[in-house]
This record gives structure tokens, sequence and C-alpha cells, in this order.
């Protein structure tokens, strides 16, 4: 069974209808869409995203985690080093239109 990452489409490159399912890849459950007349998959990028999350292919994501009444999140090791991130210093959140920049302030 050979599988497409794609975004979100209508109808296969054969011309059949999609209908949305849902299959197993390693362990996975993954919505998907599949082609009614060639039996094509098509897997949306977010589902592929989930996917490498779960068997850890991703490592510049991150869970957000619950810690009393604090949500967490957890820097990764890349960024640690890169940036020469310490325990100690602060995270500020910037909002810029849809989406949120993190800006490291190194308090030492």
């Amino acid at each position: 069974m050979e599988t497409k990452t794609v975004t979100k489409m209508a109808k296969c490159v054969c011309g059949g209808k999609l209908s949305h399912t849902s299959i197993e890849k390693n362990g996975v459950k993954l919505k998907v869409q599949k082609c009614s007349k060639c039996g094509e998959i098509y897997i949306p990028g977010s589902e592929m995203l989930k996917y490498d999350i779960i068997k850890g292919r991703s490592p510049m994501v991150r869970k957000i985690r619950k810690s009393g009444d604090s949500l967490i999140v957890t820097v990764p090791k890349q960024i640690v080093e890169k940036f020469n991130v310490h325990d100690g210093d602060v995270i500020a959140f910037e909002h810029h239109e849809k989406e949120i920049k993190l800006k490291i302030i190194h308090m030492e």
C-alpha cells in the first residue's frame, strides 16, 4: 500500500472520490483519505507530524504538559546548546499575527 503526504484534497489524481477513514501505521492510528477508485491512501501533513512525534522522529517538537495549575514545555537540547540557555533564564512569549515567537532572555 503506497501512501502520500498531502494537504486537503477533494479527489484523487486518478479522478476517484476520496473518503475519510483511518489506518494503523506501525502501531499509530492515523486519519487519512482513501480513493474509492484506485485505493490510493493520502495522509495529511498534520497526521504525519503526529506520527513523527509519537515515534520520536521530531526532536524540535514538544508536547505541552500539566504541572500543578501550570502548563510546561521542555526546551530541546539543540536549542539549549545553540542559544546557550541555562537554568534560571527566562523565555518571553511574543505574539505575531497567527504565531507565537519565543525570545530567550539570559538572566546572568
